[in-house]
């Protein structure tokens, strides 16, 4: 057909967005929402605040300000976060807070960059370059954090940059591990949730190091159904019971998650989504099931108007054209190469680790630990509109 032929003439000549143009038009556009809405703290920022400069007041004495905290989570996993406040507040006083929020700006830069740097490495599409920015700047889950004064959006840079790093490997682009190793070492100490690196990385190095990528669909689907199930069964034991945890390392976590299970809690305060308390080890297991369920819904229902638009605007996209290029990766049925699709299968593994961790632990109210999987799933998106294009010009 002449439309179709016009298209995709069209398509072959849309230019690629240039680094600098990423870079500016990002700034602009988040920049201005921080600006309009104003720059905020968080119900951590106190204790950050507090924590750095009691690690400034000790002259960095990281022994005994540790042995003094008693968090939910071991305080070491806070460490690296925390230095970085102590070292902002040094240089700006009281404005560390302004400080942190241009870096987490600048975080957000870079983000994207590095999604659109993947993309067209993975897919040499130039709509698919468009098409990731545009989702990446509609991203409301990602740029609300920005005006934080958070770990939030310097925490998804260095997990993703971490992720580039290794996506660098699999493509064939460079060697080594040791960058990889002691970036990730630092992304496992800046924020609790960094311990999901360690499986996310494990996953992404297999595909790495391995030669022809190995399809074996029924052998997959055991394989993940049984240890999410062995994960969760054991998961529920340990939360009928926390006193069964044996090491006093992460008991005060299993404790304090433990609370939320018997709370029946799936969404933490978003009681519509709660479950009866458990009374059986099955119930604590469907809890954890709806958790990594409710881990991908767009929103919640009190959300205003304005907000449910934001959040389907961004989602219903994105959700439609990664699941577009996950079936088509399962089915062996794309134009991309061995590598290529390796790529899109490390980026879905760290899409399931996190949902998967978060599933058992917890599902936070306002899907502020949802972040660090946006990025993947705008880079698999846009790995279906590339894979999409193709497919249009073969007709």
């Amino acid at each position: 057909m002449k439309w179709r032929a016009k298209m995709s003439g069209w398509l072959s000549r849309l230019p690629a967005p240039g680094p600098w143009q990423v870079a500016l038009i990002i700034f602009l556009v988040h920049g201005s929402y921080v600006v309009v809405a104003g720059p905020t703290t968080g119900q951590d920022s106190a204790t950050y605040a507090r924590l750095a400069q009691q690690l400034v007041e000790s002259g960095f004495d990281y022994a005994g300000q540790l042995a003094q905290v008693n968090p939910e989570f071991p305080a070491i996993l806070y460490v690296l976060f925390v230095t970085l406040v102590a070292l902002l507040q040094l240089a700006f006083g009281s404005a560390w807070q302004f400080a942190l929020i241009a870096l987490n700006l600048g975080a957000d830069v870079g983000v994207g960059l590095i999604i659109l740097r993947l993309v067209g490495r993975s897919t040499s599409s130039n709509a698919a370059r468009w098409a990731a920015l545009l989702l990446f700047l509609g991203c409301f889950d990602l740029f609300q954090w920005v005006r934080y004064a958070l770990s939030d959006s310097t925490f998804v840079f260095i997990a993703f940059a971490i992720f580039a790093l290794v996506a660098a490997r699999i493509l064939g682009d460079s060697r080594g591990w040791m960058a990889v190793i002691g970036l990730a070492g630092a992304g496992i100490f800046y924020r609790p949730t960094g311990i999901v690196l360690v499986p996310d990385l494990a996953w992404a190095a297999y595909l790495a190091r391995v030669g022809r990528l190995p399809i074996h669909r029924g052998r997959l689907v055991l394989g993940f159904g049984a240890a999410a199930v062995s994960a969760a069964g054991l998961f529920a034991w340990l939360m009928q019971d926390p006193q069964r945890w044996p090491f006093a390392i992460l008991a005060r976590a299993f404790e304090v998650t433990a609370s939320g299970y018997l709370a029946g809690a799936v969404v933490d305060a978003r009681f519509e989504t709660y479950h009866a308390p458990p009374s059986d080890l099955i119930d604590y297991v469907l809890i954890s099931g709806d958790r990594f369920i409710h881990f991908f819904a767009p929103g919640a229902a009190d959300f205003s108007a304005t907000h449910w638009v934001a959040q389907l605007i961004f989602f219903v996209p994105c959700y439609a054209f990664a699941a577009w290029l996950l079936v088509a990766l399962w089915r062996s049925d794309t134009g991309f190469g061995d590598s290529e699709r390796k790529l899109f299968f490390a980026s879905a593994g760290a899409v399931l680790a996190y949902a998967t961790f978060h599933g058992l632990v917890q599902v936070d109210f306002d899907w502020r630990y949802r972040s660090p999987i946006l990025p993947h799933l705008i880079l698999l998106a846009a790995g279906g509109i590339a894979d999409i294009e193709r497919r249009f010009r073969l007709r």
